[in-house]
């Protein structure tokens, strides 16, 4: 019997049921189908970094790099790279799990930050910085992402305006706080409508209330053409600048701290922002730097805290400070020591007596450097001896005295980033004088005699406080007026060098720093800056470094060298390499002030070529350079200008491993095997290898192997020349440090 016919055999009843039945699995089938044809239409959101982090590793973060680490980290280098991996993987899609495999990761770091501080691993610290750099960024702007997408919008904006408020508050206050100490100065208060200002930030109203108030503030704040100078002057002060740029600020944020936020939007932006920043760890490229920096613009503008968050993890690795220099507090005093003598005539009335004799006065400047975190401060010093004979003669007396007096005077200066600011001398003398004879009108008559050189030696005793204070006081209004002058002189000098000499040739350079960070403890001092225009990207993290005890050391980020090259324009030029070369030179030599002859060529690895290259830069990144695994690496996009009229070679990506080696007295720069590969892939790939090959044997040519007397003489204006060396050269993860003692 057919299923149909058990269906028509059924009753009216089962046969209802029976349909009924089919009716309600069908309705039931019908909508899980709709139920999956809506999942298909709409997937589901995508959790935290999934679909933001590229899926494939990063190559410094690869399992070739970790492999560097052998012996007994080979097994921690296995482990760390399968952690980053799984990082990357799909699989943590869970946003938890992607919190979780971040704090693995830290915990990564931190290992290779411990043994980036410990001597026994000096063998594999440029490895290890290398790794820790790469990593380090990552870890950072991807919590920073995730920070980002789970803020509150409101809270955030709450939070935003706030942070704009009390910075305005502060800043008015610092403002009242100064004027209050100048003459009239209350009444400039009036001006900046200080009192409306304190209502509207006490009252905490909604930030709109404030704009029209603030945006009359801000409009007296800032100078125009027809601004007279005295206000001007009073206007540029650095106060009235803090209180106009938080002005600006508080209504930048009142702008758009009611907007609402774009989830989609913000995502879209925070995932063009690594995608950028990946682009640009390959590339290194100018191009890819203004990307990345557009790209941080959409950020801010998208996130409900201004994008405080990824602000915080670009700062410290996109943004950071170029230029690291630290100099030791004896390498200092080396460069400033100066020993001085100085004899004459003494001539003085002193209790009484007339003293008559000879001194003879020792001293030697030195530098103390003083902890501040805001500048450079440090004493400069004078320890000194005076020592004298004399004889004193008085009616009843005369006394023979060795005066043995030892001093230091000291005179405070800081350093604020822009000149050096004297503060007043002072100067410490602990005096001692030792009777080494006496003489009375009775001395040598028997008996009396003796008793009254005695009486005298008494006399001469219980004045001795007294006269060791007059020569403290004596001596002190002779060095410490000298003192203060020479030093106030030097000053003077130091500044007009600073303003008109190396201040002077950066600004006309176009390398004027866009940050810096100057700072003392009692041992070195530090001083940071930021070469970036607002197209570019700077340094990273500083380099795990320490200071010679006589020494100081120079770390330079790659981001300095190909920010500086850009400044001096190859781009879009053909040129030959004896201009190349001069203009090089020219360019050293105005920045320095000098000659370029502070490293002395020993010897080059090969003659010069009788065939010199003339290259054809494009108009993108004709040089760069890159730092990482003991090579600083030059890159160089450039065609090559033919003769004989041959078809000129198109533009090639060439790179130049350069290492560095301390060999005895000399500093050995050895160029490695040079790379040779079209920007463009050629149509005939046999010519190409012939291309190659040319290109090859020019560079090679240019760049031989050089050796340096490693050791400069420092003598300008010194007493004493001081001798200075190279006595390391590392170059790991972005960074070059140089090493001088």
């Amino acid at each position: 019997m057919t299923e149909r016919n058990n269906f028509l055999g059924r009753t009216h009843k089962q046969r209802r049921q029976w349909l009924a039945l089919c009716g309600a699995s069908t309705i039931a089938l019908g909508t899980t189908i709709a139920s999956w044809a809506l999942d298909d239409a709409k997937p589901a959101v995508a959790a935290g970094l999934r679909g933001i982090l590229p899926t494939d590793v990063p190559n410094s973060l690869g399992e070739d790099a970790f492999a560097a680490l052998e012996g007994n980290w080979k097994e921690w280098a296995a482990q760390a790279s399968a952690d980053v991996a799984k990082f990357y993987a799909e699989s943590t899609a869970d946003v938890g799990a992607q919190r979780q495999q971040l704090e693995v990761l830290k915990k990564k770091l931190a290992t290779m930050e411990a043994s980036l501080k410990d001597a026994r691993y000096r063998s594999i610290h440029e490895t290890l910085f290398s790794l820790h750099s790469a990593l380090g960024r990552r870890v950072a702007l991807a919590e920073a992402v995730l920070d980002t997408l789970a803020l509150d919008p409101k809270k955030a904006a709450t939070a935003r305006l706030d942070g704009a408020r009390a910075d305005l508050s502060k800043s008015l206050q610092e403002l009242e706080a100064e004027l209050k100490t100048v003459k009239n100065g209350p009444a400039w208060l009036s001006y900046v409508r200080s009192s409306e200002i304190v209502s509207l930030v006490s009252e905490k109203k909604a930030g709109k209330d404030a704009l029209p108030v603030l945006t009359a503030v801000q409009s007296k704040l800032s100078p125009t053409e027809t601004t007279s100078p005295e206000i001007r002057k009073f206007l540029e002060g650095s106060r009235f600048v803090a209180l106009r740029q938080a002005v600006a600020d508080f209504v930048k944020v009142t702008a758009v701290v009611d907007q609402p936020v774009d989830a989609d939007k913000l995502r879209a932006e925070l995932t063009n922002l690594v995608a950028s920043t990946e682009k640009f760890e390959e590339s290194r490229s100018t191009a890819d730097a203004t990307a990345v920096r557009k790209a941080f613009d959409a950020v801010r503008k998208a996130s409900p805290d201004g994008g405080d968050r990824v602000a915080s993890a670009m700062a410290t690795h996109y943004f950071n400070y170029n230029l690291r220099v630290v100099v030791s507090e004896k390498f200092l005093s080396r460069i400033a020591n100066h020993t001085q003598t100085n004899q004459g005539p003494v001539h003085d009335n002193v209790l009484g007596a007339n003293v008559n004799g000879q001194q003879t006065t020792t001293a030697t400047a030195g530098v103390d450097l003083k902890p501040n975190n805001n500048g450079i401060n440090f004493n400069i010093t004078l320890n000194g001896v005076s020592q004298s004979n004399t004889t004193g003669v008085t009616e009843d007396a005369t006394v023979f005295t060795s005066g043995y007096h030892r001093f230091q005077a000291w005179k405070p200066v800081t350093f604020d980033g822009t000149k050096f600011i004297p503060g007043q001398a002072d100067i410490s003398v602990a005096a001692n004088n030792t009777t080494t004879g006496v003489s009375t009108r009775a001395s040598g008559i028997p008996l009396f005699g003796g008793i009254a050189d005695s009486i005298a030696r008494g006399e001469v005793e219980n004045r001795r406080g007294q006269a060791e204070a007059i020569a403290a006081q004596r001596l002190s209004s002779r060095v410490l007026p000298e003192f203060t002058q020479e030093v106030d002189k030097k000053i003077a000098e130091m500044n007009k060098d600073l303003d008109t000499g190396v201040n002077a040739r950066l600004k006309k350079k176009d390398l004027w720093p866009s940050a810096t960070s100057y700072r003392s403890s009692d041992d070195e001092m530090r001083a940071n800056l930021r070469l970036m225009a607002a197209h570019e990207l700077a340094g990273g993290d500083g380099p795990f470094t320490s200071v010679p005890q006589s020494g100081f050391v120079v770390a330079m980020h790659e981001s300095l060298f190909n920010n500086s090259i850009d400044r001096l324009k190859f781009a879009g030029r053909t040129i030959t390499e004896a201009e190349l070369k001069a203009e090089l030179e020219k360019s050293f030599e105005e920045l320095l002030g000098r000659p370029l002859n502070a490293a002395k060529k020993i010897s080059a690895g090969a003659p010069p070529s009788n065939d010199p290259a003339t290259f054809i830069f494009p108009v993108n990144n004709p040089i760069q350079f890159r730092v990482d695994n003991g090579l600083l690496t030059l890159v160089i996009h450039a065609g090559l200008k033919q003769k004989d009229g041959e078809e000129d070679i198109p533009t090639q990506e060439i790179t130049v491993p350069l290492s560095f080696k301390i060999d005895g007295k000399n500093l050995v720069i050895e160029s490695g095997n040079v790379g040779v590969s079209p920007v463009e892939a050629p149509k005939n790939a046999t010519l190409q290898i012939a291309r190659s090959g040319v290109v090859r044997t020019k560079i090679q040519n240019a760049l031989p192997t050089r050796k340096f007397d490693r050791s400069v003489t420092i003598d300008k204006g010194l007493q004493t020349p001081v001798a200075v060396g190279i006595n390391s050269v590392k170059a790991s993860g972005g960074w070059m440090v140089l090493t001088f003692e």
